[in-house]
């Protein structure tokens, strides 16, 4: 599990769920992070509900 979700990880074709109110985001298009500066830059992630998104099974 990722601690902090972020465009790095979201892949096409994934979905992504909240565990707390069941609300799920698919990946659409892949986004292009070079713009971070890489893997390690500052980022605030993508949460619901104030915890992680989790990939769904």
């Amino acid at each position: 599990m990722v601690d902090k979700l972020t465009c790095h990880d979201m892949k096409k074709g994934e979905i992504y769920v909240c565990k707390t109110c069941g609300i799920e985001l698919q990946v659409l298009k892949e986004g292009n992070s070079s713009h971070m500066g890489g893997k390690d830059s500052e980022h605030p992630g993508f949460e619901c509900c104030g915890k992680p998104l989790t990939l769904k099974k």
